[in-house]
């Protein structure tokens, strides 16, 4: 099951249960007890909560453990229940959950077992310390952002996990965290960097030579502990549960380096859309804000002087005259200047749409391509036949969405001549582009049980895997079963694919054909077609 709405504490009127048994609808009850995962130690004063499952999650019943960690929820009607828990020094938790709010809904009715329950709390652990420069002084201001290692989209990645800002003392904090790998990464400006007045033109005058450089003209790199400048060199931080764990990191300050950005003075309708200078951190681009930036104009033409950065390698994302997005790659080691004056290659693309099931094409259909390195999207209408044409479209990345009047429509198979093509994602070069996609409008619901040897098994990864994985990222589904086996996989679209149950699997690297190879071969084998439809397995799926 994947939780409708995640919860962050549950509110008790003091220590007393709340609602203990709010219904008294039926014959089935949910007990059990809460522990600590780390000692085994049953947890008093621990607040549980009783929610139906769903989409939208109605408060059932709550209450609090006592000395021996007992919670019970009697008088139940049959059906599905999201349980979760919290208690002070732990985090909040449901019930078996996993990375990406899926977790294991208890069933009740006939033959199931909901009682004698073993619910584990996590405790809590903090990431703190103090940032310094060259002098020993404490750092105020800087952004501190933590980075953890997690399961995300069938693959291990490294993403941002929080940020916070140091005090007057240098330091900062993070808690509640959960056991894992982590880093930290600090952005900061020198709060002595000087830089010389810069002077532009007067009235239509060269602009003065610019002043001798100032010996404060100075930045601090990006920094991650253990004081490393870029992020594959990063020191992982490993915490376990209940760590208190104290990390200081030290700025280094280098002589600047400064981008100035020359592009045409935007029209009376348009405002300036500034562009943004990258940093590649763990394998995607974070933001490197600028330092004392400033615009001038002259005649036509903008100047934007993006400030002071440290030396390294950048990406650069603006905007041609078109309002097109491009983006640059920078090796930055010194002063440099970029010109946006003049539009970039740009291709003719045309297409055919059709729906996957030979039905015609809803009315005021439109293809929509976003550019990977930002800027507004390319839409165009199609006409009653599928076709559309695109001229002068931009070269680059774009990733392909088609919009109707009834709503989205998921593209079911894509592939194009004189471009490149993977999954929803296409790369336009210099050549005319010809574009063909079947559409579905819509998607199937396939529900099941997995099951060992008859009996449910909760918990279990439930993954639906396209028959062509490399490609179709976007196609895979997947979900956690409940108490007694049962899962949902909704949004599937047309295709082939293979229906696996693994146990223990959250940790699996799903999307690499490698990994998920030796589950495919006891996996389930489905074809779905057609318009909005619910498929109930008729057999269970074997859990792995």
């Amino acid at each position: 099951m994947r939780a409708g709405v995640l919860f962050a504490a549950i509110a008790l009127s003091g220590s007393a249960a709340k609602a203990q048994n709010a219904t008294d609808s039926g014959p089935y009850t949910i007990s059990g007890v809460v522990r600590s995962a780390t000692t085994g130690a049953l947890l008093d004063r621990a607040e549980v909560m009783l929610s139906t499952a769903g989409d939208q999650e109605t408060e059932v019943a709550a209450t609090v453990t006592g000395e021996g960690g007992a919670f019970r929820f009697a008088h139940l009607a049959a059906g599905k229940y999201a349980l979760a828990a919290s208690r002070r020094g732990y985090n909040p938790s449901r019930y078996q959950e996993h990375e990406g709010g899926y977790s294991t809904a208890i069933v009740t009715g006939p033959g199931l077992v909901s009682e004698g329950l073993r619910f584990d709390l996590f405790p809590t652990a903090v990431i703190g310390g103090v940032i310094t420069d060259d002098n020993g002084d404490p750092v105020a201001g800087a952004q501190v952002t933590l980075y953890r290692q997690q399961q995300q989209d069938g693959e291990t990645k490294v993403v941002r996990a929080d940020d916070d800002s140091t005090r007057d003392d240098g330091s900062y904090e993070f808690d509640r965290l959960h056991a894992g790998t982590y880093y930290i990464g600090v952005s900061a400006n020198p709060w002595y960097a000087f830089r010389s007045p810069q002077l532009g033109p007067i009235d239509g005058m060269p602009a003065p030579p610019p002043p001798p450089r100032s010996p404060l003209d100075v930045a601090y790199p990006m920094t991650f502990y253990a004081n490393a400048t870029d992020s594959g060199s990063a020191t992982p931080i490993p915490v376990t549960a209940g760590d208190r764990l104290r990390m200081n990191v030290t700025m280094h300050a280098v002589a600047a380096v400064h981008l100035e950005i020359r592009m045409p003075k935007p029209g009376p309708r348009r405002g300036i859309q500034m562009p943004e200078l990258q940093q590649d951190v763990f394998g995607s681009a974070q933001f490197q804000p600028p330092n004392r930036p400033s615009v001038s104009i002259s005649g036509d033409q903008m100047v934007i002087d993006l400030g002071s950065f440290a030396p390294g390698q950048y990406t650069l994302r603006g905007f041609d005259p078109n309002g097109a997005g491009h983006t640059t790659s920078l090796d930055l080691t010194g002063d440099q200047t970029v010109d946006f004056s003049a539009s970039g290659p740009t291709a003719d693309v045309s297409s055919k749409l059709e729906m996957a099931s030979g039905a015609r094409l809803p009315p005021v259909t439109m293809l929509q391509l976003s550019p990977g390195g930002g800027g507004s999207p390319l839409s165009v209408p199609a006409s009653a036949d599928g076709n559309f044409d695109l001229h002068a479209a931009p070269t680059g990345d774009y990733t392909v969405q088609v919009v109707s009047s009834t709503g989205q429509l998921d593209i079911v198979q894509m592939a194009a001549s004189g471009a490149e093509v993977h999954g929803h994602r296409i790369t336009i070069g210099s050549d005319p582009v010809l574009l063909a996609a079947s559409l579905a409008r819509g998607s199937v619901s396939v529900s099941g049980f997995a099951r060992r040897e008859g009996v449910g098994v909760g918990g279990a990864l439930v993954l639906l895997v396209p028959a062509d994985a490399q490609d179709n990222a976007d196609l895979f589904r997947l979900d956690q079963s409940d108490s007694d086996g049962s899962f949902t996989l909704n949004r599937v679209l047309p295709g082939n694919y293979t229906l696996v149950a693994i146990e223990n699997g959250w940790s699996l690297e799903w999307s690499r054909p490698e990994a998920i190879a030796p589950y495919l071969a006891r996996g389930v084998k489905l074809r779905i077609t057609g318009e909005p439809q619910s498929l109930d397995l008729p057999g269970a799926l074997d859990v792995q």
